[in-house]
């Protein structure tokens, strides 16, 4: 059943992206675009914990950049910047409460830029297409999972579909994830992927002018050479406005090697809790 579900899932999400990392707290990212001029802030707070006892093959957590093993407690914070109306550049570190050790607790600089090239981000169908670069961690912060000891880049392929009362967001990645093969990796010694592609979904329930009710379903390459090629997500989300340039978002994500354990919540699994607010100005 979940192998058919997992083949439905690939053949919709490639759909959405060529047929017609994410807007906080979701994971997927929709294909609007700040506006030119127009700054914003995402600043969320997650709490990771990881079943695993010391399997690394299931330690990867969509949409974050932590591939440590047990608790995680972080502040991931972005700044974006409207450069025209249909192009904007970000800036994005994280703050890492837990692990934490005789090393930075600020790690994954990320440097992305967005481009709209179809649509106007409100009505329709709109594409986009984000190319991010992550700059190195040190060889510390590898080594407890918070990051690599090598510059990586990504690529996003973006679609959203705007109507009256739904959104839907669509993103197919690749990602190249080299890191230092001299050290360990959450202390472990284990060859991992370099080469990482992921699917998305999220669609968006409008359910008045203050509140939105997602769900968001993924599926990415697994971060361990020898282990299944693919791990699996699950989340909800709600997003209330307090403002038309204020929002505050949380989600509840579930990650593991398959859909039948992230739908049931049974084996191991990582469970991730995120809040925080948008601020945009």
């Amino acid at each position: 059943m979940f192998a058919a579900l997992r083949i439905l899932f690939c053949v919709f999400a490639f759909a959405l992206s060529f047929g017609a990392q994410a807007f906080e707290p979701l994971n997927t990212d929709d294909a609007a675009t700040v506006g030119r001029n127009v700054n914003q802030i995402e600043q969320y707070i997650y709490v990771l914990n990881n079943k695993a006892a010391e399997d690394i093959s299931v330690i990867n957590s969509n949409g974050e950049e932590f591939k440590g093993l047990g608790r995680a407690t972080a502040a991931p914070f972005t700044y974006t910047r409207g450069l025209s109306e249909t192009v904007e550049a970000s800036f994005s570190s994280t703050y890492y409460a837990n692990p934490n050790g005789s090393y930075s607790p600020l790690s994954n600089y990320v440097l992305g830029l967005k481009w709209r090239f179809w649509g106007d981000g409100e009505k329709g169908w709109a594409f986009a297409v984000k190319p991010t670069v992550t700059l190195p961690a040190t060889t510390s912060q590898q080594a407890v999972g918070i990051g690599f000891a090598r510059t990586n880049y990504e690529l996003n392929l973006i679609s959203s579909y705007y109507g009256d009362q739904i959104h839907v967001h669509s993103n197919v990645s690749y990602a190249r994830n080299p890191y230092n093969t001299n050290y360990p990796v959450s202390g472990s010694i284990e060859p991992l992927r370099t080469n990482a592609y992921a699917l998305s979904i999220a669609p968006v329930w409008l359910v008045n002018t203050r509140w939105r009710l997602a769900l968001d379903f993924g599926m990415g390459s697994n971060i361990l050479l020898n282990a299944n090629r693919f791990s699996d997500y699950g989340m909800v989300a709600a997003i209330y406005s307090i403002t038309p340039d204020v929002d505050l978002g949380l989600s509840i994500m579930r990650s593991a090697a398959n859909f039948g354990t992230v739908f049931s919540g049974s084996g191991i699994y990582s469970l991730r809790s995120e809040a925080g607010v948008t601020w945009r100005f």
